[in-house]
């Protein structure tokens, strides 16, 4: 910790830098596995309602989320939204998001607001300052509950 009780992030940390209404986020990169432009998502008869529904990639059903949805935010179809590929405790899921700005690095990490009552606040692990900006990195293992995630390990039949 610095003078004012601020840690440096080494160098070393990077995270993936996206939008979301108008807010900056970011995903630390060892649990990213890609960024792909926002594809149509074919959702099943029996998808669960926190899932938009699923992609094909390289064969694989991948499930997507918005994270619009998620934090409660506006729908909104922007041409540069992206899906980011994930990787988390063995499951892959893509989030779509606004956009995705750039891989960042370092920073000093400043506390996040006490007792946020934004919707996303409980799936922020920390805030970095990072090029004169505050960036909230979310951490994606909290992004779904538990029954959530165990859903998602169970087949679901194709349309």
């Amino acid at each position: 910790m610095d003078k004012t009780g601020q840690r440096q992030i080494p160098g070393d940390f990077q995270f993936a830098r996206f939008s979301l209404g108008g807010r900056e986020f970011g995903i630390e990169v060892r649990n990213v596995k890609e960024i792909i432009r926002l594809r149509k998502t074919a959702r099943p008869p029996d998808c669960p309602p926190f899932l938009e529904g699923f992609i094909k990639l390289r064969s694989i059903a991948v499930p997507v989320l918005d994270l619009r949805k998620r934090f409660s935010l506006p729908a909104s179809a922007l041409p540069e939204a992206r899906i980011i590929i994930i990787s988390v405790e063995g499951l892959i899921a893509g989030l779509v998001v606004d956009s995705v700005d750039d891989i960042g690095a370092g920073g000093t990490e400043v506390t996040p607001s006490v007792q946020s009552t934004e919707p996303w606040s409980s799936c922020v692990e920390s805030a970095v300052e990072s090029q004169g900006r505050t960036i909230l990195i979310v951490d994606p293992s909290v992004l779904l509950t538990r029954e959530e995630k165990l859903l998602l390990c169970g087949p679901f039949k194709e349309e």
